[in-house]
């Protein structure tokens, strides 16, 4: 497969499209010029579900109406025909959901999609994974801990507390397998914290806002994301990585106060950086 070229205007399907991350980066592809299809449930499910029902423009942005948990693969190749990038973002991302509904949404449906994917001939999948494949990491950074004054990164593995970063770690380790064994262009990003209201960034601050990831920096990750040319970056140079040619693994998220996620190799290879943090909500791009 040839790499994905910069500032080419693509075909590329956003799976949870109505979502509040898939609706960002829906409304970014469009306006940087690609033809964008968005797959997400039908529309009284995710209604039904309280997923962002306040985004009035949520229903137009899908195209397809599935439960993925359940298309089969003729759905998966009339969803996917003629798409370059697919950006995955459909997902359980409540922690608190049982460890069948992990299963089913985010290990079975991403399993589906990886396998049509590659059937359907395209190039590129981005993944989306969670900082909760290190969070029990995050424990080492008090005093005295082994990373205290360090930034939690790629090198450190995994450390998870849960079914729902026990499935990411899945789907990490699935785009690593199709990009060894396929050779297709994987991007697996561990998302930072991305709220409705961003203002609460500043109002609750701790946690929260070290793990911000604001809506302008998820449009413009995103949007390199999909065009980035990584070919020429070297998984050899980020201490931990897979050394699989065609994969990526980065963390993505804003340049908070406190932040405590490194951010490479996504800054390097992807030619990414966060915009200057707002000393206030009032100062948000």
């Amino acid at each position: 497969m040839s790499p994905i070229r910069h500032n080419v205007a693509m075909r590329v399907a956003v799976t949870g499209a109505a979502g509040l991350i898939g609706g960002i980066v829906f409304d970014r592809l469009v306006s940087d010029g690609h033809d964008v299809i968005g797959i997400d449930r039908p529309h009284d499910d995710w209604v039904a579900s309280g997923r962002n029902t306040d985004d009035s423009k949520a229903p137009s942005r899908v195209t397809h109406h599935y439960d993925l948990v359940d298309a089969t693969d003729d759905e998966w190749q009339l969803m996917l025909s003629g798409c370059e990038v697919v950006v995955h973002l459909a997902a359980d991302a409540n922690p608190s959901n049982s460890d069948e509904s992990m299963m089913l949404n985010n290990v079975g449906v991403t399993t589906m999609l990886m396998k049509n994917a590659l059937d359907a001939g395209v190039r590129r999948v981005v993944l989306s994974s969670s900082g909760l494949t290190q969070v029990g990491l995050e424990s080492e950074l008090i005093e005295g801990g082994s990373l205290e004054g360090k930034l939690i990164g790629v090198k450190h593995g995994v450390s998870t507390t849960s079914a729902y970063g026990d499935s990411k770690v899945f789907v990490e380790q699935l785009g690593e397998y199709y990009s060894f064994r396929h050779g297709m262009e994987c991007v697996a990003v561990r998302i930072g914290t991305v709220i409705p209201n961003e203002s609460e960034h500043w109002e609750r601050g701790g946690r929260l806002q070290a793990t911000a990831f604001l809506k302008s920096d998820v449009s413009n990750f995103f949007s390199l994301s999909v065009i980035a040319d990584y070919s020429k970056w070297d998984p050899k140079s980020c201490e931990g990585h897979p050394a699989v040619k065609n994969y990526l693994l980065t963390a993505a998220q804003s340049n908070s106060p406190n932040r405590f996620i490194d951010l490479e190799p996504g800054l390097t290879a992807l030619g990414w950086s966060p915009i200057e943090w707002p000393n206030s909500s009032e100062n948000l791009q």
